[in-house]
This record gives structure tokens, sequence and C-alpha cells, in this order.
């Protein structure tokens, strides 16, 4: 029983850290709302060129402001994932979020 209530805590923790995240930084954040979120996986598969390439990409998406602030992930490379389902108006979204492994601070976002 002690580790469901540690993973769901985990879920939610990385969920506030993305909600904070799109509230901040969707170009719509006013009507944005949140339909769904995957389960928390992770991975240290990502490289760094990947990141930079994620991040440009998210930028460029429209969906997106300028100038997003992103942590830096760590020396482990250990980034954990999870997907958000969201409607921006009447438009159906999803994406990708790779969090550090604090959980509280987004590394990258991944347009589906």
């Amino acid at each position: 029983m002690l580790l469901l209530v540690s993973c769901n805590g985990r879920q939610h923790t990385a969920e506030n850290a993305v909600a904070e995240f799109m509230a901040e930084n969707l170009s719509n954040a006013k009507d944005m709302k949140i339909t769904n979120f995957s389960r928390l996986d992770s991975t240290n598969k990502v490289k760094d060129s990947v990141i930079v390439v994620l991040r440009s990409n998210a930028e460029t998406s429209g969906r997106y402001k300028k100038g997003m602030r992103y942590a830096q992930p760590s020396a482990r490379k250990m980034l954990f994932i999870v997907r958000v389902s969201y409607k921006l108006g009447e438009a159906e979204c999803s994406d990708t979020y790779y969090l550090d492994e604090s959980l509280e601070k987004v590394v990258a976002v991944k347009n589906n």
C-alpha cells in the first residue's frame, strides 16, 4: 500500500508541474482544459540533441509562446514522461512532457 501511495504522489507531482507549465506557456492558456494524463513513465534514452529539437518544435508549433524556460536534465539523464490530452477551445490536443528527476520541472515538450 505504501508503494501505491508513493506512486500516486509522484504522479500528482508530475501532473501539477505539467499543468503549471501549460498555464504559463500555452499561447491560449485561458482556453485550455486538461482532459487526461497518462501514467508516469521514465527513460534514459533521450539525448541532448533530441531535447534541443523538441524544444524548437514546441516553440514553432504555434501552441506555445516563444522563449519558454526549461529545466536542464540531470547528469544521470533520467527523465520522466507523462502525456497530457487537453482541449484548446474546440481543438483536441495531446503533448508529451519530459520532466526532471524531481518531477517538478519540465525539460522538454513534444507536440503529438
